[in-house]
């Protein structure tokens, strides 16, 4: 007597497969059907393509930014305009949701005019492209929604340290082991205010580091050991010294500070983070 297969357990609100264990492809596979699918609706919709009209289809929603639905509007707008200069049937389903017209027939019409401009094509050439792309383009915003899908995993934790004129600052960058990971890169500036800064940039990709990997995820841990310049060339309240950590991988990750140094009296950092950037200042207190 054959043991019933176990029913497939939903995905949580958000989450997408990112291995390759057969029961994380049959998700993805599925997870692609399912947007190829609002793909297709949304071509066949009548009107031209706004917020609104993308803001029915759920899943594409999800796939293209999570619960905002404004930045899954401009992610997919940028894909669509970034497929228009790829290959002919990529470009052919990108056409056929953005063209400047409100029925599929007339979306389609302009998708064969730009693609063919010397050869004529009717609309149902430019369905056949399209047709053949659409799984391509949903096959991608799946991929990209698996990496989007580091943020909360993948975290960036700085913290300072050193005293005097002397700043250590420890990066250590925790990654999905079974997704590409760069190390992050480095740029410092003395005295970035001033007209003239010195720029140093650091690829730490080309530097050795420890790194230990555990339950699917990798930590790598990078030093820098930094001296400030002279802090009286500067402006109360100004840089002394500037570090830009910029992640070469995730689109976004969690950011982690903590401040453990004892600098020269008169001296504080200072720290601003968006999406891969995080830039530590060290400044001249204020007068």
């Amino acid at each position: 007597m054959s043991t019933p297969p176990e029913p497939v357990t939903p995905l949580p609100h958000g989450v997408f497969p990112i291995g390759d264990t057969t029961d994380e492809a049959e998700q993805r596979a599925a997870l692609e059907q399912q947007v190829l699918t609002e793909l297709l609706a949304l071509r066949k919709a009548y009107g031209q393509l706004t917020v609104q009209k993308f803001s029915t289809f759920a899943t594409l929603r999800q796939v293209c930014g999570g619960d905002d639905l404004l930045d899954a509007f401009l992610l997919f707008q940028r894909e669509l305009a970034r497929y228009q200069h790829s290959g002919r049937n990529e470009a052919a389903a990108a056409l056929s949701l953005s063209a400047p017209a409100d029925t599929v027939l007339d979306r389609l019409q302009l998708t064969a005019e730009a693609l063919s401009p010397q050869d004529w094509r009717d609309q149902r050439t430019a369905r056949r492209w399209s047709d053949a792309g659409m799984p391509i383009l949903a096959r991608d915003l799946v991929y990209f929604a698996q990496v989007a899908g580091r943020l909360g995993t993948e975290t960036l934790s700085i913290q300072l340290g050193g005293s005097g004129t002397s700043l250590m600052v420890i990066i250590d960058q925790m990654t999905n082991s079974d997704l590409p990971a760069k190390a992050p890169l480095i740029q410092v500036w003395h005295y970035p205010s001033s007209n003239s800064p010195r720029e140093l940039t650091l690829d730490l990709e080309q530097i050795a580091s420890p790194q230990v990997s555990r339950d699917g995820l990798t930590m790598r841990r990078h030093r820098l050991a930094l001296d400030l310049p002279d802090a009286q060339a500067v402006e109360p309240d100004d840089a002394v010294l500037a570090i830009s950590i910029t992640g070469q991988d995730a689109p976004m990750r969690t950011v982690f500070y903590q401040d453990h140094s004892h600098l020269t009296p008169g001296l504080h950092t200072r720290m601003t983070t968006y999406r891969t950037i995080v830039m530590v200042e060290v400044a001249r207190d204020e007068e």
